[in-house]
């Protein structure tokens, strides 16, 4: 069995900054910030360290707690789900190219189980994903709301996959992410890494943090699986094969 953890906004779906407006929402009723410019980068971050972030770009680092954290995520929740039904309603909301065909390939082989390794909470993440029509996909995970290290949060979903499927039938774990911290954190957590080229990186970026294989996309399906299936027996494609 081979546990695939795929990370979610840029890698599945694009939701034309649906988190972002809500997030944004939910620091205006909190903290009173109001952000005309977005001056991080939140992507492969976790939600808990954007927060973190954000608090020290304006200096409010010391009005960060636990109880403002989650007063902050519960009216960021509701935030995300009003921007979510906002996009579905025009439209905005993008399963990236490749993505369904993929998600059912590899549904169909017994020997693949699905999960997540997501900087989102994880009620962000079943938002977004509901929305997109993928929920179904994935039944364990590791998220933002387990952990803002993203090491940390990738070794939980791989911890929680091993369960749902039984640790001594995990023969290869993958991370499929677009971002650099995707890769950095997968390989950290001891995991395969595949790096697609569908969000705010490109190919050259991608490939200069060396993970196993880099994609532009994830079309067509057949090559990718052959590849993770390699990972676990003596491997007949090279490292950093770009397909």
């Amino acid at each position: 069995m081979i546990l695939l953890l795929f990370d979610i906004d840029g890698t599945l779906i694009s939701t034309d900054g649906a988190g972002m407006r809500a997030f944004h929402r939910a620091l205006g009723k909190v903290f009173d910030i109001r952000i005309e410019n977005q001056r991080i980068r939140p992507d492969g971050k976790t939600d808990p360290l954007i927060l973190k972030e954000i608090l020290a770009q304006y200096h409010l680092s010391g009005r960060w707690c636990m109880d403002a954290q989650q007063e902050m995520f519960s009216w960021y929740l509701e935030f995300l789900e009003d921007e979510m039904a906002k996009i579905l309603k025009t439209g905005r909301i993008q399963v990236l190219p490749g993505v369904h065909p993929f998600l059912k390939a590899l549904s169909s082989e017994s020997d693949f189980a699905l999960g997540l390794a997501t900087g989102n909470l994880e009620g962000g993440a079943r938002i977004k994903l509901k929305n997109a029509g993928l929920n179904d996909f994935f039944h364990f995970g590791g998220f933002g709301s387990d952990s803002e290290d993203r090491t940390n949060l990738t070794r939980i979903a791989i911890q929680r996959g091993m369960h749902h499927v039984h640790p001594s039938l995990v023969d290869g774990i993958f991370v499929i992410g677009d971002t650099p911290f995707d890769v950095m954190h997968g390989r950290k957590a001891g995991a395969f890494t595949i790096a697609v080229a569908s969000g705010g990186y490109g190919i050259d970026e991608l490939r200069a943090c060396d993970p196993d294989l880099v994609l532009p996309d994830l079309i067509p399906a057949e090559p990718v699986i052959s590849f993770m299936r390699t990972r676990v027996r003596p491997p007949s494609i090279s490292k950093n094969k770009t397909l």
